[in-house]
């Protein structure tokens, strides 16, 4: 089984005697990134994207929101990041921000919806590729100050202190999010 391989750079690739990172290229606060360009990224999102266009939870997601109204913002926690070292990463990451824009067309369509996404795993690139889809992208943990009660807060897998932050806060209209079950009580 082969996980993710270090990728070379188009100058140059691996210096002799660099140690390099299991499966990435280069590392930040413990976390494993490959090298990549913005236009990289953007193909490989579009891959991702036309997957989760063609699966049958876009549909139902499309459905259920049909019913929902009066959604002022979305603020989406817990991405992860695009360049993650990890394939599997970067594909959840993509799908993610697929379903979010499937959310954002379908209620915001010709109103102009506010989109704002925080992840501290975000990189310099993740923040410029995100802003060039005309989101707002804000440091951790400053988008909890943007939930209201118009919000939808879209926040899959993420570990319970985000959900306890969200439930600590003013409460959102939505919160699409991973079973709170999954973590028992929040005695954090």
């Amino acid at each position: 089984h082969v996980v993710d391989a270090p990728r070379r750079s188009k100058n140059g690739g691996v210096k002799k005697g660099q140690v390099l990172l299991h499966g990435g290229d280069f590392e930040v606060d413990g976390v494993s990134y490959i090298n990549r360009t913005l236009e990289e990224m953007k193909a490989e999102f579009e891959y991702w994207k036309k997957s989760w266009e063609e699966d049958s939870a876009c549909l139902e997601l499309k459905e259920k929101l049909q019913v929902l109204s009066g959604v002022e913002n979305v603020i989406f926690l817990g991405m992860g990041s695009l360049q993650s070292s990890r394939r599997e990463g970067r594909r959840a990451s993509a799908t993610q921000l697929a379903a979010l824009q499937t959310i954002a067309s379908s209620l915001g369509e010709g109103k102009g919806l506010k989109v704002t996404l925080q992840d501290p795993q975000y990189t310099a690139l993740d923040k410029d590729f995100l802003t060039s889809l005309g989101y707002g992208v804000l440091e951790d943990p400053d988008a909890f100050k943007e939930i209201g009660e118009g919000s939808l807060v879209y926040a899959i897998h993420c570990y319970a202190k985000v959900y306890k932050a969200v439930s600590d806060g003013r409460r959102p209209k939505v919160l699409i999010g991973t079973d709170v079950g999954n973590f028992g009580r929040f005695n954090l």
